[in-house]
């Protein structure tokens, strides 16, 4: 039914899968994505292919073309500093305004990064890459700035494009030092740690730009 086509869970889940693929890099920067063949893949008509193809145009992961239709977005040097400086502002805004977590809550985040490290990031990357979002989601909540939590979820989304770009670490991830620094109730030691994790990231992906030039 076409009422069914347009309501939002249906483009709003070809648009979840769609933009997983762009982001583990299955649809490459500059590909055209014709709604036939959308439709085609994901056994759906057109009307929801042609909803999800708006939607994630306005997020910024395609761009769209009068005559041509939809392009996955390039990935560009550029963009992805000015992303980046826009995460580390509003993400250390909620870290200064989160809230102390009780006993309980350390128990509930230490169990989610503990989920995160035991995943293998080259052979279970999705999997692994939705723990990690989880987990980053549940720390940035202890803000009460709902605000900036949710203009900083859909940073995440654009600027997780180009963390696919880097190769996958190994080793603890770096989230356990803000964990400990949420137990001490340290703020110092809590936008100290966030700020090292931000620059370490960002230095890598400069790194991978240059070695494309």
């Amino acid at each position: 039914m076409l009422s069914d086509e347009l309501n939002g869970s249906l483009p709003t889940a070809v648009a979840d899968e769609l933009r997983a693929l762009i982001v583990r890099g299955t649809l490459l920067p500059g590909e055209h994505l014709g709604q036939s063949q959308l439709a085609d893949r994901f056994g759906r008509s057109k009307v929801p292919i042609r909803e999800a193809l708006k939607l994630l145009a306005t997020e910024g992961f395609l761009l769209h073309d009068q005559n041509r239709g939809y392009f996955v977005a390039p990935l560009e040097l550029e963009e992805a500093r000015q992303l980046y400086k826009l995460r580390r502002w509003l993400e250390t805004q909620l870290l200064t305004t989160a809230e102390w977590p009780d006993a309980a809550k350390i128990a509930e985040l230490r169990a989610q990064f503990d989920r995160v490290d035991a995943l293998d990031q080259v052979r279970d990357f999705n999997e692994w890459a939705k723990a990690l979002e989880n987990m980053r989601y549940a720390l940035f909540d202890l803000s009460p700035q709902k605000v900036l939590l949710r203009e900083a979820t859909r940073l995440w989304r654009l600027t997780d494009r180009y963390r696919a770009l880097m190769p996958r670490t190994f080793g603890e991830s770096p989230e356990r030092k803000l964990i400990d620094a949420l137990a001490a109730r340290d703020r110092a030691a809590l936008i100290a740690d966030y700020l090292a994790t931000r620059a370490s990231i960002e230095a890598a992906l400069e790194l991978v730009f240059q070695s494309d030039e």
